[in-house]
């Protein structure tokens, strides 16, 4: 039998919707609420399962609040490189998040990754 060791952590962020291409009447039809000047922000929740660990348990947890800590209390557009000209979706913070937990544990196989950014409102992938 498979073992998965299944870890999370929370943080807040904050993020603008918002597409520089388009008009402020095209940005406010198709982002609705979520387009404002400042943006708003989220209790996000980070779940990772990770399948047979190589690491010990409290090396894995630490590697995961290094990661979350990248976006913990920032305002993702302006303070995280690769959100400059990237619309901070919740699809696509778990992109970055999931590269980066990636890059601190190489050797770890993830078997998936949740990103909450509200109780019913998250997206998980399975690289």
């Amino acid at each position: 039998m498979t073992k998965t060791l299944v870890l999370s952590e929370s943080f807040a962020a904050a993020h603008l919707y918002h597409q520089k291409a388009w008009s402020e009447a095209e940005n406010q039809a198709c982002f609705g609420k979520c387009f404002t000047e400042h943006g708003h922000g989220h209790n996000y929740r980070f779940e990772v399962g990770f399948t047979e660990p190589k690491t010990s348990r409290e090396e894995l947890i630490k590697s995961v609040k290094a990661t979350t800590d990248l976006l913990d209390h920032q305002h993702l557009n302006f303070v995280i490189p690769e959100f400059k000209d990237l619309v901070p979706t919740t699809e696509n913070i778990a992109l970055y998040l999931l590269k980066k937990l990636q890059e601190r544990s190489p050797a770890e196989r993830i078997s998936y990754i949740k990103l909450f950014e509200m109780n019913d409102l998250w997206v998980e992938i399975r690289p």
